[in-house]
């Protein structure tokens, strides 16, 4: 079967990368134009590249010129050029930490190539305003997380009880205790229905103390493996616990 390959420009945005050799590596990039792409980037330990490794980091976004083909499982890179440089993120350990521990669930939960513009639009603008905000970088994960079920099938919708748990096995609020483990209590329950509701501007106004924070996590964590199968290890989770703490 012929490889019919063509030359072409999409936005990415970058989740995971490996090194390949001491001159190249595999990033897995979120595109706008083909979603989920794996791209062989060469030359980036060349004094004359015009790729630097410095340029990756967690969530940056290129501009990529390919030679695609949707017959190869990898593709070949032409050029690259970035497409937004922050301001704040990569000076600044809170939401550097926050940027990995987004690009580890993103890698690990968007596993298709099915493009998805709004999915897409959504992460971009996430960047941007984690970039840009000036207050509650503390939560930004957990509103990620919470606006994040959305997009991949799994978001509950928010209620108008006062006093409820969250039901993680039927993704539903409920006024009766479940009788199995995996719920939300009142506390937790209360957060999330405030974070369904919340734009990234207002998470500022979200208080929490370390611990309300880290067990609203490890539950939404909990929310996500029930219902997406393959969730992998967050290696970043610990660091992020430990600096919100």
């Amino acid at each position: 079967m012929t490889d019919l390959t063509m030359q072409t420009r999409t936005k990415a945005i970058l989740l995971h990368h490996v090194r390949y050799s001491d001159s190249s590596l595999i990033a897995h990039f979120y595109t706008q134009e083909y979603g989920r792409l794996a791209v062989m980037v060469r030359g980036i330990s060349s004094r004359r590249g015009n790729t630097r490794f410095s340029y990756f980091q967690p969530l940056s976004i290129f501009y990529l010129e390919l030679y695609y083909s949707d017959k190869r499982e990898v593709q070949n890179l032409k050029e690259m050029t970035l497409a937004f440089i922050p301001k704040r993120i990569y000076g600044d350990i809170n939401r550097t930490s926050v940027a990995m521990f987004i690009s580890e669930i993103l890698h690990s939960v968007i596993r298709e190539e099915d493009v998805n513009r709004l999915l897409f639009d959504f992460i971009e603008s996430s960047v941007m305003s984690l970039d840009e905000m000036t207050s509650g970088i503390s939560n930004f994960h957990l509103w990620f997380l919470v606006a994040f079920t959305d997009y991949v099938g799994i978001g509950p919708t928010h209620t108008s009880m006062r006093s409820c748990y969250f039901d993680m096995l039927t993704g539903q609020f409920t006024r009766q205790q479940p009788v199995h483990p995996d719920f939300l209590d009142h506390a937790g329950a209360r957060v999330l229905n405030l974070l369904l509701q919340m734009a990234a501007d207002d998470i500022s106004s979200l208080k929490l103390s370390g611990d309300e924070r880290t067990l609203l996590l490890t539950g939404l964590l909990r929310y996500y493996s029930l219902h997406l199968a393959g969730i992998r290890e967050i290696r970043s989770l610990q660091v992020l616990k430990d600096i919100f703490k």
